[in-house]
């Protein structure tokens, strides 16, 4: 149905520093953030505090990010502690300094303070012998030198290494998902509801299933533009 030989086929990888503002405020206490329930607050002592990190141990509790303070439960083993921006943003720019020993600044995209695209197709064959294989190399240096977990999706291009690593890279064992465009069909169209796939918001997903589209397979196969915004 598709071509995909005509798009671009590089190798970009799609790193998520998991839980990253609770993982760093843990490690900085001497703690373990695998096996510490903690939670980064906009403002300890407001009770509608955001909750702006939550580590995966209180995240298995039903604290999630964007709750509030009021909501987390009050227990003597839950940590809830203020944000430290600027040992975040020292972390951060470390762990982007390990990158940019693989690739050149060009081949960098920092998504987000916990979130960069690095596209290693021209500087693979220097350090492995396959993506997943320097994935998980990578993977294992950010670990060994913070402390830090992360999960990585590997793709042909930006979106679909974000896209691996959002719907598949977070439930292997390794934490590391690579989708080929021959993949598309059975892991990209599947997903729905609609929201699960990036850059699609919730009211959007909402004008699109008034449409009848309910999964990315049904809008890949959606043969007009929708330009009625109702």
């Amino acid at each position: 149905m598709y071509d995909y030989s005509i798009l671009p086929n590089r190798i970009v990888l799609c790193v998520d520093l998991r839980s990253f503002y609770a993982s760093v405020s843990c490690i900085k206490m001497g703690l373990n953030p695998l096996h510490t329930k903690l939670a980064v607050v906009g403002d300890v002592n407001r009770g509608g505090s955001i909750v702006l990190a939550a580590t995966p141990p209180l995240k298995a509790l039903g604290v999630k990010k964007m709750a509030r303070l009021y909501e987390i439960p009050r227990r003597n083993d839950i940590l809830v502690v203020n944000p430290i921006m600027g040992t975040y943003i020292k972390c951060s720019n470390y762990i982007t300094e390990l990158a940019l020993q693989y690739v050149p600044i060009e081949d960098f995209h920092q998504y987000s303070i916990d979130e960069f695209f690095m596209d290693i197709t021209n500087s693979i064959h220097l350090f492995a012998n396959e993506p997943y294989e320097f994935a998980l190399k990578f993977k294992r240096e950010i670990y060994e030198k913070t402390r830090i977990e992360c999960t990585i999706g590997i793709g042909p291009n930006p979106l679909m290494s974000k896209v691996a690593l959002d719907v598949e890279a977070k439930k292997t064992k390794d934490c590391i998902a690579y989708w080929k465009y021959e993949d598309v069909p059975i892991k990209l169209w599947p997903i729905r509801p609609l929201s699960k796939f990036w850059g699609i918001s919730g009211k959007t997903e909402a004008k699109l299933n008034r449409k009848g589209i309910h999964s990315i397979g049904d809008l890949a196969v959606t043969k007009y533009c929708i330009k009625n915004n109702s």
